[in-house]
């Protein structure tokens, strides 16, 4: 066991997903981390989700939110309460997860290893197999050896994914919040790249094992197409708002990247077309906040924590 490990508060968004959480809970009481708060947070369930938290596992603090407000909103509405409580650093969590023993003790040595680490992932085996799963495939392919070898340095990499991100109190009072602008999708590389630019690392953490289902919290059939525009949305806004280039070079970037993904998406299904379209329609009446965002992520500027749309939801602590 590592020594003056930090206080963690690990959030778990959570809605209508009762199914995923009693497994996560238990491999989070397996962890045997001597330093950890676990809150649910919980975006207006209608199934027992909270019941359930409250009836077995008493551990667990609840925050519960009266409207769905998305990802980056209900996470930006909770941490500060994580703070309040002491917590040095945060994990952003999806419900449809399990940890392997050691997850958060390998993830804390990792972020823990230099004052410039800012944010910290673990490295993620399939769901139902001890292989990498196609996020780190498609995403980390450096990084498998280093898993598998149970390799203890952390690794440098743009962006970790949302599923299961630690962040430092630090790294978010010096960058800022989630951008409320992109609801969820898109909003951890949206974070990473603004930590990034700010000096901070970002690192995987090889030894520390997840595994991510992957779409439990949007495989209801009505909420699948709304999360699909979402995706796309999100892309091309990621894209758009690019501190790196002029907004003129993010246009001509997003027009390619449209081009591309509509000729993909013409050949998979006239659904997957339609998306493309859409998201690119609505993009189109955003352009300004759009623009707004870039200027504000090129010069250091931090996002507000909630939309205006929003800004009036109640949150309870149930518990």
């Amino acid at each position: 066991m590592i020594r003056d490990v930090p206080l963690v508060g690990l959030m778990i968004l959570n809605r209508n997903g009762r199914q995923w959480l009693a497994p996560l809970y238990e491999s989070l009481r397996r962890q045997e981390y001597p330093k950890l708060r676990v809150y649910l947070i919980d975006n207006a369930s209608s199934d027992d989700s909270v019941a359930l938290t409250l009836e077995q596992y008493p551990e667990v603090n609840i925050l519960r939110f009266s409207e769905n407000i998305g990802y980056c909103m209900a996470y930006n509405r909770a941490m500060p309460h994580a703070f309040a409580d002491g917590c040095e650093w945060v994990v952003w969590a999806n419900n449809d997860l399990l940890l392997e023993p050691g997850c958060l003790r390998e993830l804390a040595r990792a972020a823990t290893q230099s004052p410039d680490i800012g944010v910290a992932g673990p490295a993620f085996y399939a769901w139902d197999c001890d292989e990498p799963n196609d996020y780190m495939r498609g995403n980390h392919p450096g990084a498998i050896e280093p898993m598998q070898e149970g390799c203890s340095a952390p690794i440098d990499v743009a962006w970790v994914e949302g599923s299961f991100l630690a962040v430092s109190a630090a790294c978010v009072r010096d960058v800022g919040w989630l951008d409320p602008f992109l609801f969820f999708y898109w909003e951890e590389a949206d974070f990473c790249r603004r930590a990034r630019r700010k000096g901070w690392r970002v690192v995987l953490a090889p030894r520390a094992i997840a595994r991510h289902y992957g779409g439990g919290s949007v495989a209801n059939p009505e909420n699948a197409g709304w999360a699909n525009l979402l995706k796309s949305r999100n892309q091309y806004v990621y894209e758009l708002a690019s501190p790196h280039h002029s907004f003129a070079v993010n246009l001509l970037n997003g027009l390619h990247m449209f081009l591309v993904l509509a000729k993909s998406g013409l050949k998979q299904s006239p659904t997957a077309f339609i998306y493309e379209v859409g998201a690119l329609w609505r993009l189109l009446f955003e352009l300004g906040s759009i623009k707004a965002k870039w200027r504000r992520d090129r010069t250091g500027g931090s996002p507000p924590p909630v939309s205006e749309r929003y800004a009036q939801v109640i949150l309870k602590i149930v518990n």
